[in-house]
């Protein structure tokens, strides 16, 4: 997941809220590596963004949900994006076998990342299709 959709995410309680269910009940698993929970914590502290969050989703986050995140140290990747931070979420995706990479970053969704990324069954979706993937498959 991106920085960029945890942030949207905490700025839409209703859709948060089903997003936090389905985790909280194993229903998928987030995979990120220290530096992208690094970066997660460095954005919700941002004064322009921790004004748009409520106070309590912003500490749920933090206190409960960062603890459910499966933390992985993936090796460097050649680069592949314009945003060599764009690189860390890919490698993220493939040492920590992940089936999504939940962004709408544009240069994560450049044609040939995106053709990389799909010959290793990763695919790039944004929060609404987990969503919808959430509400089709009880498997998930």
């Amino acid at each position: 997941m991106d920085t960029n959709q945890l942030v949207a995410a905490l700025l839409r309680p209703p859709e948060l809220a089903t997003f936090v269910m389905a985790w909280e009940a194993a229903r998928f698993t987030v995979v990120a590596s220290p530096a992208l929970v690094d970066e997660y914590l460095h954005v919700l502290a941002y004064p322009e963004v921790a004004a748009l969050i409520y106070p309590e989703l912003r500490r749920a986050f933090t206190s409960h949900l960062l603890d459910d995140i499966e933390l992985i140290e993936p090796p460097e990747v050649p680069r592949l994006c314009r945003d060599p931070d764009d690189d860390k979420v890919i490698a993220v995706a493939i040492f920590g076998l992940a089936d999504y990479i939940l962004t709408v970053d544009k240069d994560l969704m450049a044609p040939e990342v995106n053709d990389l990324l799909a010959e290793m069954g990763i695919s790039i979706i944004s929060s609404a299709e987990l969503l919808q993937i959430l509400d089709s498959r009880s498997d998930v």
